[in-house]
């Protein structure tokens, strides 16, 4: 995540994250799915400006969506509104950019509700301690959390459990990937569903041979680039719900990348390459088969902002 002063507002890139592991537990009692995943951010962003405004409204104008007073952005800034008072010390004017496509599995949504929350802070002064702007960011989403920090981290529980794993990047290394984001969106929830049909997970635990606990924290890396560790439980289930996922899966195992994964309940699929090279002609040997209007593109790792949440 990036802030910058833009005039008297301030402007911030919310990237998107990836899921390199992702297991699911059966379904609680509360509603939820337990989950053990490593998040990892990602160089793809939405940008949102913050410009102070004569009044007291909380002004939203979107581009590349149209979600109102729904959209999680406008909802936050509601939250935070209500934390401080039920007033802001002045009015202002959300312009929300929007690029991470929705229903993706690449937390957008998530990444702009935390950086609605930390913008605002930060342009009003506002007096919100970090810890309660965290709670404030986990009653949005299970994966907000985690866009307060980003960088690498397990993430359990419902998501909001953040362990930081940046250090499993020492010496700094760039994991480069080829993203393929197709033109459709997947309910999370339609997914789900489907997953807790399965009699396989009567008694699903979160414990999988080639699970997190398996491996040492300092093979991690190692593991992930030589497709040990890459693992999503939610894929079968999502490929047999909508078959453009089938098929970009089928696009992506005969392109010959190290690794490749969908990203959270999908609808992206993401293809780890050796370097930056390997990855643009992998892109541009993808762009050609894919199906109409799903986007390619390369990534890298985006690391820990933690800092900007404490400035």
């Amino acid at each position: 995540m990036e802030l910058n002063h833009s005039g008297e507002g301030l402007v911030v890139r919310a990237p998107a994250k990836l899921n390199l592991f992702l297991d699911v537990g059966k379904l609680r009692e509360d509603g939820y799915h337990p989950i053990d995943s490593i998040f990892q951010a990602v160089s793809f962003y939405d940008e949102l400006e913050f410009i102070p405004i004569p009044g007291d409204d909380i002004e939203l104008v979107e581009d590349g969506i149209a979600a109102g007073k729904k959209n999680i952005v406008y909802q936050a800034a509601e939250i935070l509104r209500r934390e401080v008072g039920g007033v802001f010390p002045s009015g202002v004017r959300i312009i929300l950019r929007k690029s991470i496509p929705c229903g993706a599995g690449l937390g957008g949504g998530s990444s702009d509700a935390a950086a609605t929350l930390i913008g605002l802070r930060k342009l009003f002064g506002l007096e919100v301690a970090s810890q309660r702007l965290l709670g404030l960011g986990a009653q949005l989403g299970s994966d907000v959390p985690f866009f307060f920090s980003g960088g690498t981290a397990r993430c359990r529980g419902r998501g909001e459990i953040v362990t930081p794993l940046d250090d499993i990047f020492e010496p700094p290394g760039i994991f480069h990937y080829v993203l393929v984001c197709p033109a459709i969106e997947v309910p999370t929830r339609d997914v789900y569903e489907a997953f807790d049909q399965l009699v396989s997970n009567e008694y699903m635990t979160l414990t999988t041979s080639a699970g997190v606990d398996s491996i040492l924290r300092s093979s991690i890396v190692e593991a992930l680039a030589n497709d040990e560790l890459l693992f999503n439980r939610l894929e079968t289930v999502a490929c047999g719900l909508f078959a453009e996922l089938a098929e970009i899966q089928g696009l992506l195992a005969a392109e010959g990348f190290r690794g490749f994964l969908m990203s959270g309940s999908g609808s992206t699929f993401f293809g780890l390459c050796d370097n930056a090279d390997d990855a643009v002609s992998m892109r541009d040997s993808l762009k050609g088969v894919v199906p109409d209007g799903t986007r390619v593109l390369t990534a890298i790792n985006v690391p820990n902002w933690s800092a900007i949440l404490e400035s």
